[in-house]
């Protein structure tokens, strides 16, 4: 048993004693098992657990020993709870399918630990430790997969996908964070069953998405759905993966702005598309402002200055556009392969004059509302718009010289 294992165990050490007493069984099941056997920090004190105990068997063991108890998995057979730091949430042992055309699981419960097992996604989150004894259980060989470095599904793929297509995609996560190598049943059937991600809600698809390019390096799972053919399905639009660039994407783009790295796959398209495929997936409003202006900032920059030379505005008015730092733009450039040596030279030599940090007017709307005596109103809007306006097209103004005009042009 893993140091982190036997932490676990006296951790929860209350909640089990609580399912013992019952005549119940309880194991700790899921990425801490997994990650506990290749020394990786646990990132989050989430804990996964799995029962023979019903659903209503559950919340009545925990809600006297918890801090909070939620109940919204109830249906599907899982209890959540806190106690202390720990959140964990107890499901009693089941398997899953998706019918056809449907987004939602149908759930069946079952008293077999390796019936829930053996409907996991892959054999190396299919290994279980049984929290009152401290026997590891791990009837489809994860361990040794995880050793090995291969992907395999506890049942055949074909079965796996079926039961939740979402798990194609979630291959590739696990191909590239964890360096597994997919069995060439896995790539086959991916390929065949690609289609039936699109039974599967936005939303998860999205999350998926995020956390494949959270990833310190996600190029060998872009690999895979390109192999697969699962990426045009995601995305409704049709482009070929270089796989020297995603390095560079991944190299330049730090793992914490996903969101910047998705951007990436949207250059070069057009305003309507990519609004298509970001409400496809259920992106936020916050999410697909930023992806939308780091495309608008990237097709600017691609089609080039209106003469042979950047002029400063134009400099100005394509940084305004994607809301970044100007290292964050120039590594955008970089990472987007774009050949624009000639905006990379004109952007230094313009930072080393002025601050490109922003273009926004010193000048807040309350100042301005003190100083013309205005009512809240869309004209102070107006003016703060007229100000930066002048800003992007001559350069730096100061807060006197803003005053200056404003009062010459609107304080009549």
């Amino acid at each position: 048993m893993t140091e982190i294992i036997d932490y676990l165990r006296n951790l929860i050490s209350p909640v089990t004693e609580r399912f013992v007493n019952e005549q119940h069984t309880l194991f700790l099941v899921g990425g801490v098992v997994r990650d506990s056997f290749i020394n990786q920090k646990i990132k989050s004190p989430d804990l996964d657990l799995t029962t023979n105990a019903t659903p209503d068997q559950i919340r009545a063991l925990v809600e006297p020993v918890a801090d909070a108890v939620w109940l919204q998995g109830e249906r599907f057979g899982t209890i959540g709870l806190r106690i202390g730091e720990i959140r964990m949430e107890i499901t009693t042992h089941r398997s899953e399918s998706y019918i056809t055309s449907s987004r939602k699981p149908s759930v069946t419960f079952s008293l077999n630990l390796e019936d829930d097992l053996s409907r996991r996604d892959f054999t190396v989150n299919a290994m279980a430790f049984e929290l009152d004894t401290g026997n590891f259980f791990d009837p489809f060989n994860g361990r040794s997969d995880l050793e090995n470095k291969i992907l395999r599904t506890p049942l055949s793929p074909s079965e796996s996908f079926n039961d939740d297509p979402l798990r194609i995609l979630r291959a590739a996560r696990f191909s590239a964070g964890y360096e597994l190598k997919p069995v060439q049943e896995i790539v086959d059937t991916a390929k065949d069953l690609a289609e039936r991600i699109l039974i599967v809600s936005a939303e998860r698809i999205r999350e998926e998405v995020l956390k494949l390019l959270a990833l310190e390096n996600p190029t060998k799972g872009f690999e895979f759905l390109e192999k697969v053919d699962l990426l045009p399905k995601i995305l409704s639009f049709e482009f070929n993966l270089d796989n020297q660039n995603l390095n560079k994407i991944f190299s330049l783009l730090p793992p914490d702005d996903p969101i910047s790295r998705f951007s990436i796959f949207f250059k070069g398209l057009s305003k309507t598309k990519v609004k298509e495929s970001l409400h496809r997936l259920r992106m936020s409003r916050e999410e697909r402002r930023l992806i939308e202006n780091i495309v608008d900032f990237l097709n600017f920059v691609s089609n080039g200055p209106k003469s042979e030379q950047w002029t400063d505005e134009e400099i100005r008015r394509s940084l305004d556009l994607n809301q970044l730092n100007v290292e964050e733009s120039i590594n955008l450039i970089v990472a987007s392969d774009l050949n624009v040596k000639n905006f990379l030279g004109s952007v230094e030599n313009l930072k080393a004059t002025e601050n490109l940090l922003s273009f926004e007017p010193s000048l807040t709307a309350q100042e301005l509302m003190v100083l013309l005596n205005l009512e809240p109103g869309p004209l102070v809007g107006e003016i703060l718009r007229w100000l930066k306006e002048i800003h992007l097209r001559d350069g730096p103004i100061s807060v006197d010289e803003e005053r200056n005009m404003v009062m010459e042009q609107w304080g009549k």
